[in-house]
């Protein structure tokens, strides 16, 4: 959980929160899901915030969030590091393997 607003990689989908799913999800929804749900790539404007979501390897997603005036990142794929200048916007980094903090320190992220 993070700011109490935003869930990373739980299997089930809290209707409270935000969901923020770990792997790229189906290409078709053919229900609507119960809660706020993020598993595919692109830009979402919820609640007024901000989420942009970049596919990385292995299927993994990544995110680029506004919330309350502040940009912070969760990254999963150390890829999405080279092939997308929003990301150094970010100013809390989380992040999910050692390569991906090594990728940060090599590209002199903050």
């Amino acid at each position: 959980m993070i700011e109490n607003k935003f869930i990373f990689g739980n299997e089930a989908s809290e209707p409270n929160y935000i969901n923020l799913a770990t792997h790229i999800g189906a290409d078709m929804r053919y229900n609507k899901p119960d809660a706020e749900l993020i598993d595919f790539p692109g830009e979402y404007d919820i609640q007024g915030i901000t989420i942009q979501c970049f596919l990385g390897n292995q299927e993994k997603l990544n995110y680029l969030i506004n919330y309350n005036g502040e940009n912070f990142a969760i990254i999963q794929s150390p890829d999405v590091l080279e092939n997308n200048t929003d990301l150094a916007t970010a100013k809390t980094w989380f992040y999910t393997a050692d390569n991906v903090a090594e990728k940060i320190d090599q590209l002199e992220l903050e």
